[in-house]
């Protein structure tokens, strides 16, 4: 880590077949697979993000929801919550998450990301319903994304960080 870099533990949840490894591996490592094996659970990836105004190492650890636990998300910058656009039940999970988070840590951010927007004519939620979902909890939307293809998941986490610093600085 260099000077003036911050240290960020990031959590990712969603539920099975989400695309949370899928995100962390287009993120970190540019790549994609359909293979659905491997996750990152237990285990930290490191990646170096340039936010413009600072940069940061995040530390990003998935998280399997059956296995939230407070050691889990104390000390958590921000808490990724990741929806399948193909599953609606996920929507729900999405909220129900949120709502466990902030009981444990109301001082986590949580950002809303709908993933597999390559699949939009499946897609049985969109932007519309995260928002919602999003205002329940002074959460940050950034919006539907692939890892499939890589659609706005590098710009996904840029804008997280300009979020939760710009919110740091404001003291919210």
């Amino acid at each position: 880590m260099e000077d003036g870099e911050a240290l960020w533990k990031i959590g990712v949840i969603g539920e099975h077949g989400v695309g949370k490894t899928s995100l962390i591996n287009r993120f970190v490592y540019d790549s994609f697979t359909n293979s659905g094996s491997g996750d990152f659970s237990n285990q930290f990836v490191k990646k170096r993000v340039d936010c413009g105004e600072k940069c940061i190492e995040a530390l990003l650890l998935e998280i399997d929801p059956k296995n939230l636990s407070p050691r889990k998300i104390l000390g958590t910058k921000a808490m990724i919550l990741i929806g399948d656009v193909t599953n609606i039940d996920t929507l729900d999970s999405m909220e129900k998450l949120g709502q466990r988070i902030q009981e444990i840590n109301p001082k986590t951010k949580l950002i809303f990301i709908a993933n597999k927007s390559d699949l939009k004519y499946m897609a049985q939620f969109w932007i519309e319903e995260v928002k919602c979902i999003s205002k329940k909890y002074n959460g940050i939307v950034y919006g539907v994304v692939s890892a499939k293809t890589g659609e706005n998941v590098k710009e996904g986490f840029s804008f997280m960080c300009h979020k939760i610093i710009k919110s740091a600085v404001k003291g919210v």
